[in-house]
Formats: structure tokens, C-alpha cells, sequence
């Protein structure tokens, strides 16, 4: 079925139903453990508090609060009162906590019960804000702003029959308004009950006669249960109000794809695009979906130029427009353009981690690795805590031989990102490890890779890596053998992983398994290895067949001949073929 994502989003705004029930009571209700000095300190820093907020001097509220609550660690209403003051800070788990603590000790206390529902929705525990919402529903039967918010709960998670019940009752304490029929209307979609959406619907048209919306959203919904002539004389009574309606637009424009008029269709679209009346965000969905189109047909690029042009003209300070339009020029391989594009949206809101990261991957797919040191280190100044912008700089600078830059990039990273972050912090001392090896400092390496397998344990380039440099020294096989081993479980499918887990059977002696793993490896790859043929030759030549070992280190010297291949000793491997016999590196 369609989705009324447009139109819906333009009439359904949030419902603003009164909810004054007089002043609260401000109290300072402690515990009675403390005594009277510590009665009065509590009674001083609570009220105080208050006070100064009531005069928006909003951080020395906070401040006294916070005393308060040292003095009565179990106080309901100062934690209240400090987890608004964290939601004002963006701290929405540490007022979570405080909001959990003040609603177990006065669950029936509407204020708490709502806040702390609504900040459910917010971190997406929707079950959780529906226990409550259920729950104060019960106390306070006749307050009309539960039963929205209770509609809208149920509406969250899917249970549209309860979202209805909960509106069907608000409308009996309030009286009809639309934007109770305008959910119900959504509800009943949702449920696939035609018949009541077009009640819901005509009830609409019938209260609010000179709403255009709801003439559009009766033809949609002919539209959608097939009705197409019933649908189009529903649009054409929208038009005598408003012919120039840019969701009046889209809706015909969809009626005319759906009789195959596909220019008059086009044609809708595209002045529905550069409808000033559209909003914003409704303009980028529907040229997200027109470049999917043109992305997949590979026709009419030019227009979406021009389409795309036109709207940004109109929208200029608008950065998501100009990042998408970015993705067109990124698919017709203009690159240069798409960075202009993305550069101007970086700078427009340089906050936004998604628009950085298209501009640094730009430069990674142009090779550009001095650019990418450049925008790393802008984006940092917005995002210092964002740890790709540091795995890309020290791989930019690893990629340029800048050993010594990496490494301070990488550890700088482990310093700015949260502790949390066990995966990345993993990956950055992967890297670490990485760079250490190449600078021969083999003992740093090691601790390195311990480290990053401390964060993450199935790390499997660390456990690849790691096992693959113990098999060459030929230390410790053992746990190469168990890292190696856990690497071809997490990705059996994996030929350097197979090669890897082959080479240590190798050091270890174990030929026989060597030549199964090996065999694998090169099943597994799709283009002739040389460091893997070469492998192949050496577990050949230790299980007595010296003819068929030449003749992979014959077929590894072809591969390795042509390519600067670092994994391969060429003049041990010559040696190898002349001498036809086996040498240690």
C-alpha cells in the first residue's frame, strides 16, 4: 500500500491538548534519617534552587541541587529536578538514571511518570515508555494528554487497535479534533480497514471544509484501494481549492504513473520539486527516490542535474541536499564536482559525521592521502571524539611511509575515543601493532597485538596478522596455531586466513595438514597468489615430492616476477628452482 509519508507529515503535527492542573507544590520533603542540621542544609540548597531557577539562573540551580542531593542521596524530587538539567545538557543516560530513581520512589507522581516516558521514546525503549504511560493512564483517567501519549506509544510499537482505543477516548473527554481524526485516520490505514480510514477521512472533510489536505488525502486513499476515477475526482475537487498544492502535485503525479501517463506523471514531479510551498525534507526523499530511479534506468542524468540545481538554488543553506546531490555526481564519475558539493555541506554543518566522511572517502578513492591528513585533522576540530577521523588519518599516513605520524595519530585516538568503543580501540592497536612490525620493533608489535586482542578478541586481521608473524619467527606456536585457527572459524571462506593457518602447520611440522589447509587456500583464491604457490612448493618438497614443488615455485615466480610483491623472497625463490631444493628464509 501507499504510504502517506508527504501529506501526513504536513497535517499531523504534534497535538498540543492543555495540561495545566494548577501550580505543583514546590516542598522540600526529605527523608527522615536526617537530622535537623542536615534538615535545614537541605531545606536551604532545595528551596534555594529553586529560586534561582525561577530566575533562569540555571547553573547555580544545578549547583545547589547538586548539594541538596548530597545531603539526601535518595531524594525523589531533586533528582527530578537534576535529570532535567541533564537533558539540558544532552546527557539523556545520566538523566535516565536519575529519572528511573525518582519515579520507583513515587510512581503515581505525574510529572516523573512523563518525563521519563517521554525520555523512553527518545532512546527508543518503547516498551518501557508504554509500561508507564500505561501505568499513570490508570491514576489520572481524565487527563487528556496520557491518552495522545499513550495512543502514540501503542502507535510505536506497532499495536494500532490500542492506539485507536486510547484516541476514541480522548475524543470522548476533548470532542472531535483533527488531529485526533488525522491518527486514527493513520491508524486505521495501518490496519488495512479502508472503510473506517474513509470515515475518519470524510468526518474531516465535512468539520474543515476549506482544508485542501484532507481532499488530497481522500484521493490518495481512493488511489490506494484501486478506486482510480474516484481518485481523481477527489483531485480535481482539491484543485478548485488549490491547483498549485505541491502534495496536490505528487498525489496526481502518482495517479498518472498509475494509468501509464509517465510524462504527465514526470512532469508533476518535477514541478512538485521546485514547489516552493514543499518543504525541505519532503524535496530530498523524493529526490533520494528520483536518483535511485535515474541511478538504476542510467537515463535522464541532465535532468537530474538540472532537477537538482533548481532545488538547491531555492534551498541553498540546506547541506543534505547538496551531500545527495554529491551521490549523482559520484555515480557519473565527477568527482571533482561531487567534492565541491560535499565541501560546501561540510562547511554548512561541519557537525555532521556522514558529510565528512563522503569528502575523506573521495580522497581515499583518488589516492589523495595528503587530503586526507587535511580534512582529518579539520573534522577533528568539530568531531574529536568521532574515531574513524583517526584510523583514516594514520592509515593516510601509514599509506605515505609516515610511520611516526600514524603511530601518534593512533595513540591520540585511544586517548579521545570512549572507552566503550572496545572494537575501534581494538582496531587502532591492530594498527599500532602493524606499524611496529614494519619498523622491525618485533616486541612492541606483540604488545600491541595483545593489547588490541584484550579489546577484542575475534579481531580476526589482529588474530591473521599476529599468528602469521609468530609462525615466521617461529615462536610461540602454539598460540599462532590457536589464533590462526580462531581466524578460519570466524571466516572459513578466507584464503589468507587458510594460507595462514597452513604456514604454522608448516613450522610446526605438520605437513600433512599443511597441504589440506593449503589446498584450501588456493581453492578459495580467486587470482594466482605467489606467496601462497610458493608456500604450496615448500610443504610439497617436505612431503617428498620435489617434482610438484618445482613446479609451484615456478608458478609463484611467474606471478611474483611481474608485481613487487614484498611477501616473496624472489632471489630465494630462483634459488629454489635452479637448485630444485627447499631453503629457509
Amino acid at each position: 500500500m501507499r504510504k502517506f509519508v508527504y501529506l501526513i507529515c504536513l497535517i499531523s503535527s504534534v497535538m498540543i491538548i492543555s495540561c495545566s492542573t494548577g501550580k505543583k507544590n514546590i516542598t522540600s520533603s526529605y527523608h527522615d534519617n536526617l537530622d535537623e542540621t542536615q534538615k535545614r542544609k537541605f531545606n536551604y540548597f532545595f528551596l534555594e534552587g529553586v529560586r534561582q531557577k525561577q530566575l533562569n539562573n540555571h547553573d547555580a540551580a544545578f549547583d545547589l541541587y547538586r548539594k541538596a542531593l548530597s545531603i539526601d542521596t535518595a531524594n525523589a524530587q531533586v533528582r527530578y529536578e537534576l535529570a532535567n538539567y541533564y537533558l539540558r545538557l544532552n546527557r539523556p543516560y545520566v538523566a535516565l538514571e536519575y529519572l528511573e530513581n525518582a519515579y520507583s520512589k513515587d510512581p503515581s507522581n505525574f510529572w516523573y511518570a512523563m518525563t521519563l516516558a517521554g525520555l523512553y521514546q527518545n532512546i527508543n525503549k518503547d516498551e518501557d515508555a508504554l509500561k508507564v504511560y500505561k501505568y499513570i493512564a490508570g491514576k489520572y483517567p481524565g487527563k487528556p494528554e496520557i491518552n495522545y501519549a499513550l495512543s502514540d506509544a501503542y502507535s510505536r510499537i506497532g499495536d494500532h487497535r490500542n492506539s485507536i482505543d486510547a484516541l476514541n477516548v480522548l475524543e470522548d473527554n476533548v470532542g472531535m479534533m483533527q488531529e485526533i481524526s488525522v491518527e486514527k485516520f493513520k491508524g486505521y490505514y495501518a490496519l488495512e480497514e479502508s472503510d473506517s480510514a474513509f470515515l475518519e477521512i470524510r468526518k474531516l472533510i465535512n468539520h474543515f471544509p476549506t482544508v485542501v489536505e484532507y481532499k488530497i488525502l481522500l484521493g490518495d486513499l481512493y488511489l490506494n484501494v484501486g478506486m482510480l476515477e474516484d481518485a481523481n475526482l477527489a483531485y480535481e475537487e482539491a484543485m478548485k481549492d488549490d491547483p498549485n498544492n505541491a502534495y496536490l502535485l505528487l498525489s496526481r503525479s502518482d495517479y498518472f504513473n498509475r494509468i501509464g501517463d509517465i510524462p504527465a506523471s514526470n512532469a508533476l514531479l518535477n514541478s512538485a520539486l521546485i514547489n516552493e510551498q514543499l518543504d525541505v525534507e519532503t524535496k530530498q526523499k523524493l529526490l533520494t527516490n528520483y536518483l535511485q530511479t535515474l541511478i538504476q534506468k542510467r537515463e535522464s542524468l541532465e535532468q537530474g542535474d538540472s532537477l537538482f540545481n533548481i532545488v538547491i538554488e531555492q534551498h541553498p543553506q540546506e547541506p543534505s541536499l547538496k551531500d545527495l546531490y554529491s551521490e549523482l555526481l559520484i555515480f557519473t564519475q565527477r568527482p571533482e564536482l561531487a567534492r565541491e558539493q560535499i565541501g560546501y555541506a561540510v562547511d554548512l554543518d561541519p557537525n555532521e559525521k556522514k558529510y565528512w566522511m563522503r569528502l575523506i572517502g573521495l580522497d581515499l578513492n583518488d589516492k589523495n592521502y595528503k587530503g586526507v591528513v587535511e580534512e582529518t585533522k579539520r573534522a577533528m576540530e568539530y568531531l574529536p571524539e568521532l574515531p574513524e577521523l583517526y584510523l583514516y588519518q594514520g592509515v593516510a599516513y601509514s599509506l605515505q611511509n609516515k610511520y611516526g605520524e600514524a603511530l601518534d595519530t593512533y595513540k591520540l585516538g585511544i586517548e579521545k575515543i570512549a572507552k566503550n568503543n572496545v572494537k575501534m580501540l581494538s582496531v587502532l592497536w591492530g594498527q599500532i601493532g602493524d606499524i611496529y612490525h614494519k619498523q622491525d620493533d618485533i616486541s612492541a608489535a606483540y604488545k600491541a597485538y595483545d593489547e588490541s586482542l584484550k579489546y577484542d578478541d575475534k579481531n580476526i586481521s589482529v588474530l591473521n596478522n599476529y599468528s602469521y608473524f609468530l609462525s615466521l619467527d617461529k615462536s610461540d606456536l602454539s598460540k599462532a596455531e590457536r589464533m590462526a585457527a580462531q581466524a578460519v572459524k570466524i571466516e572459513p571462506d578466507n584464503a589468507t586466513f587458510l594460507d595462514t593457518y597452513a604456514w604454522i602447520f608448516f613450522q610446526q611440522g605438520n605437513y600433512t595438514l599443511a597441504k589440506f589447509y593449503i589446498e584450501s587456500a588456493l581453492e578459495k583464491e580467486s587470482e594466482a597468489n605467489a606467496e601462497m604457490l610458493d608456500h604450496y612448493g615448500d610443504i610439497l618438497y617436505k612431503l617428498d615430492d620435489p617434482e610438484k614443488a618445482l613446479e609451484q615455485w615456478e608458478k609463484a615466480y611467474d606471478v611474483a616476477k611481474d608485481e613487487t610483491d614484498p611477501s616473496v623472497d624472489i632471489k630465494l625463490l630462483k634459488k629454489k628452482i635452479a637448485n630444485k631444493s627447499y631453503y629457509e628464509k
